[in-house]
């Protein structure tokens, strides 16, 4: 009688340790894989610099899409986190025209790294 109830409790607490484990972290869902690879923008709205990531095409954006509200990242650190869920491999190119421009060299070196280390080719055009 004793074994059958150190097996029921062993059964038991075999049961529900696993409901204690920590909680998983949330995963990132990345990005599909481009054809065109993506597209970025950068502009500087007073002190702060805004971009734009898009989906590669093969005509050109007006400032209208760039700018739109459903596609603007509010500063670097949404730019970069964004730039993580992209898959290796993928090409970026990070284009200046009309009023957009390229932001200071430090902010330039930050996207640089994160492209390398994600495995994305970044391409920078005027």
């Amino acid at each position: 009688m004793k074994i059958i109830r150190t097996l029921l409790f062993g059964i038991l607490l075999g049961a529900f340790l696993p409901g204690c484990g920590t909680a998983a972290q949330p995963t990132v869902a990345p990005f599909a894989e481009s054809m065109k690879g993506y597209e970025l923008y950068s502009w500087q709205e007073g002190d702060q610099w805004k971009f734009s990531l898009m989906i590669g095409t093969n005509r050109d954006k007006t400032l209208e899409e760039i700018k739109s509200a459903d596609v603007v990242l509010a500063d670097v650190d949404a730019l970069l986190a964004t730039l993580e869920k992209i898959p290796a491999g993928q090409y970026v190119t990070w284009s200046s025209k009309e009023t957009l421009s390229f932001p200071p060299q430090d902010i330039r070196r930050q996207v640089e790294q994160v492209c390398k280390d994600q495995g994305l080719i970044l391409n920078i055009t005027s």
